[in-house]
């Protein structure tokens, strides 16, 4: 008599764990989109202990650095794609920059407004190489650098700050455009 009564119950609990455990996420979950997930990668390996004035930071450096070489590279570049990506750059750092430095005053932090003395002299360096060869450098420093700042921003979309979290992930999205055109624009140099 218990087993007739037991049998519907262990079923009854075995339907409900398993429409809790429904993997199809398609309708509520904000990652189902096949864009945004791609933005989502796997950011263990980035250090995310200095936390929100680091990203600020490190983002401002990069974004200056990618005005700065871009506009070189307008001036510089023989091939016309490379000028073209270079004006590219110029235009949407510029943006991304004024944008990051209202959102940084909102939470108080100063960014650097200049380029580490570092990267300006590799940005004086660079000046002095001409055509193909300053093509081909330039187009290489721009994918290695887009990786390192893929990962900043990466890393900067599981922020604790919503505005910061919001800023990386728009932001992303560009900045993998930016990286598919260097890393095309790179290999079609070689």
């Amino acid at each position: 008599m218990k087993t007739r009564f037991l049998f519907p119950i262990v079923l009854f609990c075995i339907i409900i764990l398993n429409a809790c455990r429904n993997t199809d996420n398609s309708t509520n979950n904000p990652l189902a989109d096949s864009s945004l997930e791609q933005t989502m990668t796997d950011t263990m390996a980035v250090n995310r202990g200095e936390g929100m004035q680091f990203f600020l930071e490190q983002a401002a450096i990069a974004g200056n650095m990618e005005v700065e070489i871009g506009k070189m590279a307008e001036s510089k570049a023989s091939n016309p794609r490379v000028k073209e990506f270079a004006a590219r750059m110029v235009k949407d750092h510029t943006k991304t920059n004024d944008n990051l430095k209202k959102l940084a005053e909102s939470k108080k932090i100063t960014i650097p407004a200049s380029i580490p003395v570092a990267d300006q002299n590799h940005i004086n360096e660079m000046a002095k190489l001409s055509g193909v060869q300053f093509d081909k450098h330039y187009m290489d420093m721009m994918v290695k650098d887009h990786i390192k700042t893929l990962d900043l921003f990466k890393s900067a979309t599981t922020s604790g700050d919503i505005d910061v979290r919001r800023f990386a992930t728009k932001t992303l999205r560009m900045i993998e455009g930016h990286y598919k055109l260097a890393t095309d624009l790179s290999f079609d140099l070689k």
